[in-house]
Protein backbone atom coordinates (compact mmCIF):
# COMPACT_ATOMS: atom_id res chain seq x y z
CA UNK A 1 0.00 0.00 0.00
CA UNK A 2 1.34 3.42 -0.86
CA UNK A 3 1.95 6.08 1.77
CA UNK A 4 -0.90 8.14 0.32
CA UNK A 5 -3.31 5.20 0.53
CA UNK A 6 -2.23 4.50 4.11
CA UNK A 7 -2.89 8.14 5.02
CA UNK A 8 -6.34 7.98 3.42
CA UNK A 9 -7.10 4.82 5.37
CA UNK A 10 -5.98 6.44 8.62
CA UNK A 11 -8.18 9.45 7.91
CA UNK A 12 -11.10 7.16 7.06
CA UNK A 13 -10.78 5.45 10.42
CA UNK A 14 -11.18 8.80 12.22
CA UNK A 15 -14.56 9.45 10.58
CA UNK A 16 -17.78 8.78 12.51
CA UNK A 17 -19.29 5.38 11.68
CA UNK A 18 -22.12 6.92 9.63
CA UNK A 19 -19.67 8.84 7.42
CA UNK A 20 -17.53 5.72 7.01
CA UNK A 21 -20.60 3.87 5.79
CA UNK A 22 -21.55 6.65 3.35
CA UNK A 23 -18.02 6.73 1.96
CA UNK A 24 -17.92 2.96 1.56
CA UNK A 25 -21.20 3.03 -0.36
CA UNK A 26 -19.82 5.64 -2.78
CA UNK A 27 -16.54 3.73 -3.19
CA UNK A 28 -18.41 0.50 -3.92
CA UNK A 29 -20.59 2.28 -6.47
CA UNK A 30 -17.52 3.72 -8.18
CA UNK A 31 -15.69 0.42 -8.10
CA UNK A 32 -18.29 -0.87 -10.56
CA UNK A 33 -16.85 1.58 -13.08
CA UNK A 34 -13.48 -0.22 -13.17
CA UNK A 35 -12.75 -2.85 -15.80
CA UNK A 36 -13.77 -6.35 -14.76
CA UNK A 37 -10.12 -7.41 -14.65
CA UNK A 38 -9.34 -5.10 -11.72
CA UNK A 39 -10.88 -7.43 -9.14
CA UNK A 40 -11.05 -11.05 -10.18
CA UNK A 41 -13.04 -13.66 -8.29
CA UNK A 42 -9.78 -14.94 -6.80
CA UNK A 43 -8.81 -11.43 -5.65
CA UNK A 44 -12.24 -10.80 -4.13
CA UNK A 45 -12.14 -14.16 -2.34
CA UNK A 46 -8.71 -13.31 -0.95
CA UNK A 47 -9.90 -9.91 0.25
CA UNK A 48 -12.97 -11.43 1.89
CA UNK A 49 -10.81 -14.04 3.62
CA UNK A 50 -8.41 -11.36 4.88
CA UNK A 51 -11.30 -9.25 6.19
CA UNK A 52 -12.85 -12.25 7.94
CA UNK A 53 -9.55 -13.11 9.62
CA UNK A 54 -9.15 -9.51 10.82
CA UNK A 55 -12.69 -9.44 12.21
CA UNK A 56 -12.18 -12.82 13.85
CA UNK A 57 -8.91 -11.64 15.43
CA UNK A 58 -10.71 -8.55 16.73
CA UNK A 59 -13.30 -10.72 18.45
CA UNK A 60 -10.62 -12.99 19.87
CA UNK A 61 -8.57 -10.18 21.40
CA UNK A 62 -11.63 -8.51 22.88
CA UNK A 63 -11.58 -5.43 20.67
CA UNK A 64 -15.07 -6.20 19.36
CA UNK A 65 -17.20 -3.39 20.76
CA UNK A 66 -20.63 -4.73 19.81
CA UNK A 67 -22.80 -6.08 22.58
CA UNK A 68 -23.70 -9.63 21.95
Amino acid sequence: MSETAAKLLAMFETLPEEEQHELLVVLMQRSGQFPATVLTDVALTGLADELFQQLDAGETDGSDTEAG
